[in-house]
């Protein structure tokens, strides 16, 4: 098998790649492990793991790096007419809530500073002001925070669809999607030749690396990239399907609490999993998280199920944030 790329990795980015390139007029073939369950339920054969395999991810043009802000406005942007050219919908653009002490918490910056500097609107209650509550009164934040509003197309997408829409427009456009797993790359004469760990072969002039955690390993890359690989736990907290329904139009947040053992939350409102039930969502940095270096590391992480620390510090964090909501189970 020949093409002018070919793309190693099927998230969000690689299949975003996939899309531009072959609506571009190139020959490009996608490689990238299909759906997996974590920590064991499903174990792949290749342990290549993922963390888009999930049902909800935070969607905001505020960011610290004005670049991000940029390129994530441009990808908010187009999010609708992804979904009218697919037929596939993934996007909710509820809103963003960001609460912060003025000044930030230390690590970032006041996200009012921010937001003014890359132009994003937003309103904001200062502290002390719990106006806010009047349109989403089951969330709690201190009176020391002050509490922006970032308005659509701030919100939430489902990133499972995404990636679906994705691959059936770069399908559309002539591209070609293999569900394998990347596990070399060697250079040729004239270009590369990709391995699968299912024994395919691809010839390409030009590979484009999308393999998120994964890109500094399985020979993927020349030599390894100056990047960071940490851990990150989520907590999900079941609520009832009347909840969800009530709770289902909420924002998503980014609190800035004070420096802890937990920092940097964020949470999505209700959402209904593979299972039928309804979760809030709630992740964070820990002063717990750890930093990979080896691809065993990685998969062995993935594969087990996180410590009962992280389950206390998230279920109290998560029920402080909405104390009046009774959740089924965490």
């Amino acid at each position: 098998m020949h093409a002018d790329i070919v793309v190693i990795g099927n998230g969000m980015f690689g299949s975003a790649a996939l899309r531009h390139l072959a609506e571009r007029g190139h020959t490009v073939v996608g490689v990238g492990a299909g759906e997996t369950l974590n920590n064991g339920e499903a174990q792949p054969p290749h342990r290549v793991y993922s963390s888009h395999n999930d049902e909800a991810r935070l969607t905001r043009r505020q960011d610290r790096n004005a670049a991000w802000a940029q390129v994530t406005g441009r990808a908010v942007s187009n999010y609708r007419e992804l979904e009218r050219r697919s037929g596939i919908s993934f996007f909710h653009d509820v809103g963003c809530l960001i609460a912060s002490r003025p000044g930030g918490d230390g690590v970032s910056p006041d996200p009012r500073v921010v937001m003014d500097e890359t132009g994003v609107d937003f309103t904001l209650y200062p502290p002390g002001d719990a106006a806010w509550r009047n349109t989403w009164p089951s969330l709690a934040f201190p009176d020391t925070h002050f509490v922006a509003h970032e308005p659509t197309p701030a919100g939430y997408l489902r990133p499972k669809r995404l990636i679906q829409a994705q691959n059936v427009l770069a399908s559309n456009a002539g591209a070609q999607h293999i569900t394998d797993t990347v596990v070399d790359v060697v250079q040729t004469a004239t270009g590369f030749c990709v391995h699968t760990a299912e024994e395919l072969q691809i010839t390409c002039t030009r590979v484009l690396v999308a393999a998120g955690a994964f890109s500094n390993f399985n020979n993927l890359l020349p030599s390894p990239i100056d990047v960071t690989v940490k851990s990150e736990v989520i907590v999900l907290g079941e609520v009832t399907p009347a909840d969800a329904a009530q709770l289902g139009k909420y924002p998503t947040v980014k609190f800035m609490n004070d420096p802890g053992d937990l920092e940097s939350i964020y949470m999505v409102p209700p959402v209904q999993y593979p299972d039928g039930c309804y979760y809030i969502k709630m992740g964070a940095n820990t002063t717990h998280d750890v930093f990979f270096t080896r691809l065993e590391d990685v998969q062995r992480w993935f594969e087990t199920d996180p410590d009962q620390v992280f389950l206390a510090m998230f279920e109290a964090q998560l029920r402080a944030l909405w104390p009046d909501v009774a959740f089924t189970s965490v």
